[in-house]
């Protein structure tokens, strides 16, 4: 897959936002010298960051607000608007080169606090003031320009992590996203910032049940089925795309009809994929 194509299906989505930044934030973002980026939510951009009614942005509070100017409503330090449930991607515009990350957490926290004066008039602060500049926290990964996608393969019947575990994931999603870690065969290459798909086996559901990308490089850790040997994991950003309990719109069958040179059922988790085999995936995850 690459970094051209998603990042067109990412403008054409209406997932991403794009800020101008200069070429060393890319280079510090890169190679993970900067993994988050601070915005102040303004008239401007607020569209762009706020679900938003007739060019307002929507308020979740218990009570209506006393004061309602934009994004200006303090809330006692509570944020109160709803964040766009589609703002999935950052794409950084350099000078001369451009980064598409995930966005994979969202926090929020009271900045300037002031008293509204009215439209057009200047901002008087006030550390008392009801009114505030809101500042929203992205944590990101980038996707790397030459992204590998790695298969993780998940048995079930024998690994360590239960159907009970891929529910309560799925519960606590943020954002349409849930983390957790994973075993990796060929992890000699991995990188942050890889992507990968995770295929169940084992069972009549088997399919594609998530994708994401890795949020960490490869790292030792004890093997999962209690065995002295080593093994290597990696921290993955997870989107759902098979419920529990429900068979994969991807599923095995599919894929061995579809991509039959290579042997989906059998094989070791964390498998790179070779070039071709991902651009015929990609097109099967997107015809669903």
């Amino acid at each position: 897959m690459s970094t051209k194509r998603k990042d067109e299906d990412v403008i054409l989505d209406e997932l991403s936002i794009t800020l101008d930044v200069d070429d060393e934030v890319i280079d510090k973002v890169l190679h993970g010298e900067i993994t988050d980026i601070v915005l102040r939510i303004n008239e401007d951009n607020q569209d762009l960051l706020l679900e938003t009614i007739d060019g307002k942005p929507v308020v979740e509070v218990e009570e209506s607000p006393k004061t309602d100017q934009g994004c200006y409503f303090y809330h006692d330090g509570e944020f109160p608007y709803v964040i766009k449930s589609t703002l999935n991607f950052l794409i950084l515009a350099g000078s001369n080169r451009g980064c598409l990350s995930r966005i994979i957490g969202i926090e929020t926290e009271p900045g300037t606090r002031f008293n509204y004066q009215g439209k057009g008039k200047p901002i008087k602060e006030d550390p008392n003031g009801d009114n505030c500049i809101w500042k929203m926290i992205l944590e990101i990964v980038p996707l790397p320009p030459t992204a590998k996608t790695y298969l993780m393969r998940w048995n079930p019947s024998i690994s360590s992590f239960t159907e009970k575990d891929y529910e309560e994931c799925v519960d606590e999603m943020i954002h349409g996203m849930f983390f957790m870690n994973w075993s990796i065969n060929e992890w000699e290459e991995a990188r942050r910032g890889d992507l990968f798909y995770m295929l169940r086996v084992g069972d009549d559901k088997a399919g594609i049940v998530c994708d994401g990308q890795f949020i960490s490089d490869p790292y030792p850790d004890e093997d999962w089925n209690g065995s002295t040997k080593r093994r290597m994991y990696v921290d993955m950003v997870c989107m759902l795309d098979a419920e529990p309990g429900d068979k994969p719109h991807v599923s095995l069958e599919k894929l061995q009809k579809s991509i039959p040179d290579f042997n989906w059922a059998e094989g070791h988790s964390g498998v790179l994929l070779p070039d071709e085999v991902v651009d015929e995936l990609v097109g099967l995850c997107k015809e669903g």
